[in-house]
């Protein structure tokens, strides 16, 4: 059985179309991308340094050809020089690829260059305020929950939810990062609620939940409505007159 010419043409050429696109798309090719050195062993906190970085180089098949990094997670050694002075998350070391989470992210609020004209940061000195984690970094949301006294006793509720954390200031103890400040974004008046919070009373933070998913403000209006009623610092009895 003979085979026409025109056909076996079409046939071979259909063929080769075939194995230049598998060609393109399984050739293999090489992606590099940020490994921490073996050397490397950092506390929550620290900073990271370019000289702690080399490359990390992979042979993927063509299929992984995307302007995106093709492993999640991972980042890619061209960005590099963008993360150097970014904190650590957690601690980590040497001698494996850098992680997206190892590092604090720049907040939304940070990158856009400031914040509305609606809005404030309103840095808390760690100091003044229990139940700080350290590990706590720019782009999380805390709630804030305070204490104070008045006349009839101490009362303590929920302040203000959900309030994104739009920096954080560590000082070096040798090799070990402090916390020392954190920075919210809030309205002024929620600032003017907070500081007076600081001054007759006391507040503790805590971590909100990524499903919480609530809008940042006033937590208990009622509770906060009292709370600047009150001119009584906190463990002083009697009260302040201006």
């Amino acid at each position: 059985m003979s085979i026409h010419p025109l056909r076996l043409l079409a046939i071979l050429l259909f063929a080769t179309c075939i194995g230049v696109a598998t060609y393109i798309i399984l050739k293999p090719h090489q992606v590099t991308y940020i490994q921490l050195r073996s050397t490397v062993e950092k506390e929550s906190g620290q900073l990271l340094e370019a000289r702690d970085m080399e490359p990390l180089t992979l042979r993927l098949g063509g299929i992984f050809q995307q302007p995106i990094a093709p492993i999640p997670g991972l980042i890619p050694w061209e960005e590099g020089q963008g993360l150097v002075g970014l904190a650590f998350t957690r601690q980590v070391k040497g001698g494996r690829p850098l992680l997206q989470s190892d590092l604090e992210q720049k907040s939304k609020a940070q990158g856009s260059g400031g914040i509305s004209e609606k809005m404030t940061g309103m840095s808390i000195p760690v100091d003044n305020v229990a139940g700080v984690s350290p590990h706590v970094s720019s782009g999380e949301s805390v709630h804030v929950y305070a204490s104070f006294e008045d006349e009839t006793g101490a009362h303590s509720g929920l302040l203000l939810q959900n309030m994104p954390i739009i920096g954080v200031q560590r000082e070096m103890e040798g090799d070990h990062p402090n916390l020392v400040a954190v920075t919210l974004s809030l309205t002024r008046d929620e600032a003017v609620l907070l500081t007076h919070a600081l001054h007759y009373g006391k507040i503790r933070l805590g971590l909100a939940a990524v499903k919480d998913g609530g809008n940042p403000g006033i937590g208990d209006a009622k509770f906060a409505a009292e709370l600047m009623k009150t001119k009584t610092r906190w463990g002083i009895q009697k009260e302040e007159h201006e």
